[in-house]
């Protein structure tokens, strides 16, 4: 029973007695942060580490690499940042992601019009009377060949607005006043 009380004393104790020493690893290699050259650089880091090896019982860093980091309250040039505030802008968290709009916005598009009562700039029609718009704002949209909805457009290209919803990798065009939906992709 003694036993296994001292180990786990031990165990529980370790953790506790290696955080100065972290500390300390952290504190240098942040002193390193002002080398400009990646190598030199990396050998500081590695360097840095020395304290830890000590303590872990590790063969020591080389000499070149240990002489490279710089005495406390020292640095190549960088402003010096103490470990305690190196470690909680390490711990904040990264920011946030470009949120999706969940699964199912994402097969069908999202609510957001990808342009929303934009006038045309032009429109022309090929063989198959699919047709190609441009838009004022510069976006291009092509109307898929399998769509079996044709356009028949005969006034000035400005005269038409337009709104354009994502569906998925295909969009969704709609000239306003018409209440027909032609399916393009962006060019």
């Amino acid at each position: 029973m003694r036993k296994i009380f001292l180990i786990a004393l031990t165990l529980t104790a370790a953790p506790a007695l290696a955080e100065p020493t972290r500390d300390e690893v952290m504190a240098g290699a942040n002193r390193c942060y002002g080398i400009a050259d990646n190598r030199a650089w990396l050998d500081c880091f590695y360097g840095s580490a020395q304290p830890m090896r000590s303590v872990l019982g590790l063969a020591p860093a080389p000499a070149s690499q240990t002489r490279l980091v710089p005495p406390v309250g020292a640095g190549y040039g960088a402003t010096y940042v103490a470990p305690a505030a190196h470690m909680a802008a390490a711990a904040a968290p990264p920011p946030p992601r470009e949120r999706s709009g969940g699964f199912f916005s994402d097969i069908i598009g999202s609510t957001k019009p990808a342009a929303s009562n934009v006038p045309m700039a032009s429109y022309k029609f090929g063989r198959d009377r699919t047709f190609t718009v441009t838009l004022q704002n510069g976006d291009v949209y092509q109307q898929v060949e399998s769509d079996t909805v044709f356009a028949s457009w005969k006034k000035p290209a400005s005269s038409y607005v337009v709104t354009v919803n994502a569906q998925g990798d295909k969009y969704a065009l709609k000239v306003k006043g018409e209440g027909i939906t032609y399916r393009v992709n962006k060019r």
